[in-house]
């Protein structure tokens, strides 16, 4: 008895360990820290999305975006924009899509099928994650600290989230202020 309750101890402290070193490993432990930075103009090409949230259509659409600007198609940075929007129900999403860059573009070179939007503020609170996918943190815990930085700087934010995909796989968040 004393043996297979040695091995079982054994066991669960390996588990354990291989659990904790993976966690680490994908960056489960690295700090997420909200910068305040200057404001800036963006502008954004790609498709607007009002619908019902699924989670697989979502990345399919991610997948499509990114395949337009590695193409070229696209040029800029892949983004994604979250509208916050309480008219639309809790199971459902709006967002937009596309490549962004921080200078004027042409309006006229907007392929067929894509809309051009123009964002400006004065500042931006941003986050940049290098962790893993399944060990970021939650969205909303993710808003949650920006607007605490964002009251912290006597600030209040606009009903908008950016997401940037950089191509080494790392991504940034920014929130902008009104």
């Amino acid at each position: 008895m004393r043996t297979k309750r040695f091995y079982l101890s054994v066991i669960a402290i390996c588990i354990v360990f291989v659990g904790v070193s993976t966690y680490c490993t994908l960056g489960g432990f690295d700090e997420v820290e909200v910068f305040v930075m200057e404001g800036k103009q963006r502008t954004v090409v790609g498709k607007e999305y009002l619908e019902k949230f699924r989670y697989v259509d979502f990345k399919n659409r991610i997948e499509e975006a990114r395949a337009q600007v590695d193409s070229g198609k696209l040029d800029g940075m892949l983004t994604v924009i979250f509208f916050e929007n309480d008219t639309i129900g809790i199971d459902s999403a709006h967002y937009f899509i596309g490549s962004s860059n921080d200078e004027i573009v042409d309006v006229l070179r907007v392929p067929a099928g894509y809309t051009y939007r123009e964002f400006q503020t004065n500042k931006t609170f941003k986050i940049f994650m290098t962790m893993h996918e399944l060990v970021r943190p939650r969205p909303e815990k993710v808003a949650e600290l920006m607007k605490a930085k964002a009251q912290g700087e006597g600030e209040e934010l606009l009903p908008v989230a950016f997401e940037l995909y950089y191509p080494d796989g790392s991504f940034s968040v920014e929130y902008w202020a009104k």
